[in-house]
């Protein structure tokens, strides 16, 4: 699983440092760190987090909230997984899963208050039921102690947006 706070070495490493401060960026870095473990589903090489970064400044991809959708979608074709940034309906997410794994959009740690957010996430499986069991990958410190969640609860944070991919070979996201 990656994580969207970005290692001061990796950081270091790759050259954050000339983009400015490090968690600054971290906090906006939760779409690439989901491209990332796109990138590595799929079997392509996944550049760094930092690296990623890199790519969506020098692509003019990122607002002051993260990256743009379609920017994402961009920058993981050009990487090799063919991509689609396009509204999803939450009741057609299931569906959708059958085939490949998407990032969506919602609100972080997911609320039932009705705020829909901005925060991305890999949606990567289901158990289906009266309300199927989402199963995702979420690159915030919440998202390591966090897997699932029931459609029910997702879809009141959802915002309808979704990055999705060519079918993922071998059959699924573990």
């Amino acid at each position: 699983m990656c994580r969207q706070l970005i290692d001061p070495a990796e950081w270091d490493l790759h050259g954050g440092w000339a983009l400015g401060d490090r968690i600054e960026w971290s906090n906006r870095a939760c779409g690439l760190a989901s491209l990332r473990m796109i990138l590595l589903a799929y079997g392509r090489p996944a550049p760094t987090v930092t690296e990623l970064l890199k790519l969506a400044v020098k692509h003019e991809i990122l607002t002051p909230r993260g990256a743009v959708h379609a920017g994402i979608a961009s920058l993981a074709s050009e990487l090799g997984v063919p991509s689609t940034a396009e509204p999803v309906p939450a009741k057609e997410l299931s569906r959708r899963l059958d085939d490949a794994p998407l990032i969506v959009s919602v609100t972080e740690q997911f609320p039932d208050d009705g705020r829909a957010g901005g925060h991305l996430v890999i949606l990567r499986g289901y158990e289906d039921g009266p309300d199927p069991t989402i199963f995702f990958r979420d690159p915030s410190a919440w998202g390591q102690t966090h897997d699932r969640v029931p459609l029910s609860r997702l879809s009141t944070s959802y915002t309808g947006r979704a990055i999705t991919f060519a079918p993922l070979p071998d059959g699924g996201l573990s």
